[in-house]
């Protein structure tokens, strides 16, 4: 079976059709976080636009350092002073982000200058060239490049795009997902359970932590283990980018999804991973979807959609940072990890310190245990022990996306 280095190689490549077929969409900017970016965005304005003061001061000229000065004028931000120009001798109040007179060298805060009777202020010692000016341009340059393509827009990013002046933005338009449970042994929340039966978590959970990360999920259902129904199903999802299913992805004799799959025509890109726990994951395509098989097990589908599926949701949606973003921790504890399989270990990554949860020992059925922690580690299959203090790469579950695989812990990187 796959690693999963091995794993993201196959996915980029047999499912690339998917993100570059992606459709583009304008968006007004008041509605676009969690889009990502069709097009760069190019400063068509400088910013600042003007040269302007960084705090509540006077406009000077360097030479008067140390001399008593007349206030020949005042600006408020958003009033022109285009016409004004500063002269040894003269000051100028100006207030934070205030245009400044032509000629001032510095600005001097308020509370540094003394005044006189006559209504004259006397400037300190020392002024610095350019103190507190935030001067034309340098934050922004005409026709650089403020946001690449694949960005996914966040608050921060949408207020650089309203600085130059745009009230629409292009981007992808979101791939849909469909998101089905399987078993007949699952029920819906709401209804009343029997002995023998479990209440549907991995439906909510999984739509919810696909919307955190600002997806398209429609929750569907509970797929039918009989054949005939699930073919029946299964073969009306063509509307739909991916279909995340949870259960049907092992063995058993009611696991009917893959052989269904199967009979339909599904490609298989991979059937299985090489990791503990939760070997059982598969991804298929039919037709123009992508069915992505997870374990039925909470924990375990958990674990595969944080350490593969949310990445690969990045890619399909056309995003430039599609992996998980690597975090050092300083393991607490002493770890030997199962040799040939690569291993997840469970923890709390706590002011640089990554907690290893019950000695990297647990089922991968318990969604408590996800839970209590916040961060797993993704070991190689030939690391070896790990070491109490030992540093390793950790993923938070709330985590942000980089451009390149990093946080897989393999020998080259202890």
């Amino acid at each position: 079976m796959l690693g999963v280095a091995q794993i993201f190689e196959k996915l980029w490549q047999a499912c690339r059709f998917k993100r570059e077929s992606l459709r583009t969409i304008t968006q007004d900017i008041f509605s676009a976080q969690g889009f990502v970016l069709a097009r760069d965005v190019v400063a068509t304005r400088l910013l600042p636009p003007f040269s302007n003061s960084a705090m509540d001061g006077y406009a000077v000229c360097l030479s008067d350092a140390g001399k008593e000065v007349v206030v020949a004028g005042r600006t408020l931000a958003g009033q022109s002073n285009a016409e004004i120009s500063l002269k040894p001798g003269f000051c100028h109040k100006v207030m934070t982000g205030s245009p400044l007179p032509h000629g001032t060298q510095a600005v001097v805060p308020i509370e540094q200058v003394g005044f006189t009777d006559v209504g004259t202020i006397i400037l300190p010692e020392g002024i610095r060239d350019a103190q507190n000016i935030r001067f034309v341009g340098e934050e922004i340059a005409l026709d650089s490049v403020i946001l690449s393509q694949g960005t996914r827009l966040e608050a921060l990013d949408l207020g650089l795009v309203a600085s130059q002046g745009l009230a629409y933005i292009e981007v992808y338009q979101k791939p849909s997902i469909a998101v089905f449970s399987s078993g007949d042994e699952v029920i819906e929340p709401g209804q009343e359970a029997l002995a023998h039966q479990i209440y549907n978590t991995n439906a909510i959970t999984l739509t919810s932590l696909l919307r955190q990360y600002h997806h398209n999920p429609f929750y569907c259902g509970i797929l039918p283990d009989d054949a005939q129904g699930l073919r029946e199903r299964l073969s009306t999802l063509g509307e739909y980018d991916i279909v995340i299913t949870t259960g049907g992805a092992s063995v058993g004799d009611a696991d009917l999804l893959k052989s269904t799959l199967h009979e339909l025509g599904a490609k298989f890109i991979f059937d299985g991973v090489n990791l503990k726990p939760g070997k059982h994951l598969s991804v298929a395509i039919l037709g123009d979807s992508i069915f992505v098989i997870l374990p039925g097990n909470p924990l375990a589908s958990l674990l595969h959609t944080y350490t593969m599926i949310l990445g690969f949701l990045e890619f399909c949606a056309g995003a430039r940072k599609c992996y998980p973003k690597a975090h050092i921790g300083c393991v607490n504890s002493e770890v030997v990890p199962k040799e040939g399989v690569q291993t997840l270990l469970l923890g709390e990554l706590r002011d640089g310190v990554f907690h290893i949860f019950n000695r990297g020992k647990f089922g991968s059925s318990a969604l408590i245990n996800v839970w209590k922690n916040n961060a797993l580690a993704l070991i190689d299959e030939n690391y070896g022990k790990i070491s109490a203090t030992e540093h390793i790469r950790c993923l938070l579950f709330e985590s942000e996306f980089e451009e390149t695989c990093q946080f897989i812990n393999t020998k080259e990187r202890r």
